[in-house]
């Protein structure tokens, strides 16, 4: 028959709890970092990348339209033109 854990029963069970947290914890941390880093690193390479664009449409004297897909989406712009790509009819963008 199975009596109640002993004093050493109870340590090592114990240990094998806070272990588990405390790997939880670490893996939490690691991802957490992990996220951070990714976000840090996509938001310097928009920032170079807008820099570029304006380099561009600086230097160039005409219509410049910009294309661009990525994981947030599909997005246009054009420089230097008359007239809007959105609201042909008179409408306000939003």
């Amino acid at each position: 028959m199975a009596g109640p854990p002993s004093d050493y029963g109870a340590l090592i069970i114990a240990m094998v709890v806070a272990a588990g947290v405390l790997a939880g914890l670490i893996r939490a941390y690691l991802a957490h970092r992990t996220r951070l880093h990714a976000e840090r690193e996509a938001s310097a390479r928009v920032a170079a990348r807008a820099t570029g664009l304006m380099g561009l449409a600086e230097r160039h004297r005409g219509v410049v339209r910009i294309v661009e897909r990525d994981r947030d989406g599909h997005r246009e712009v054009e420089f230097g033109g008359r007239e809007p790509l959105l609201g042909n009819d008179g409408e306000e963008a939003a």
